[in-house]
């Protein structure tokens, strides 16, 4: 009896612990989502790009231009200015590094399969560009 008492109470522990944990929202208060990893994963081409450098903006620089971002965290970039390296996603924020030393980091958006980012790097460019999943 004191067994049955005692795994009612564990069960009931142990649902609400997961009720309380599957109901905390994707949200960030700023109307942004969480990304999920297979939803970047794959090859992309920038359909729409805009670069600020120095004060300039450069619009268009970028498309046409192709990344691949593999799940084990590498990307390939058609752009030699992107080049290849690391990444990683944190919520609905993509930072990575080429073999260069370069860091880019970006708030990304996904919808289907078109994805935007709006970041900067650590050589002074800010961006914004749109992406169009292969």
């Amino acid at each position: 009896m004191k067994t049955n008492k005692i795994l009612s109470i564990l069960a009931m522990l142990v649902v609400s612990v997961m009720l309380f944990t599957s109901c905390s929202s994707d949200d960030d208060g700023d109307g942004s989502k969480d990304i999920n990893v297979q939803e970047v994963v794959g090859t992309w081409t920038c359909t729409a790009s805009t670069d600020k450098v120095d004060g300039k903006t450069i619009t268009g620089y970028m498309v046409g231009e192709s990344i691949t971002i593999s799940e084990d965290g590498k990307f390939f970039s058609t752009e030699s200015s992107i080049g290849n390296g690391t990444w990683e996603l944190n919520g609905n924020k993509m930072s990575a590094k080429n073999t260069y030393g370069d860091t880019f980091s970006a708030t990304i958006v996904v919808s289907g399969n078109k994805m935007k980012w709006s970041g900067s790097s650590s050589q002074g460019v800010s961006f914004n560009y749109t992406w169009k999943k292969k």
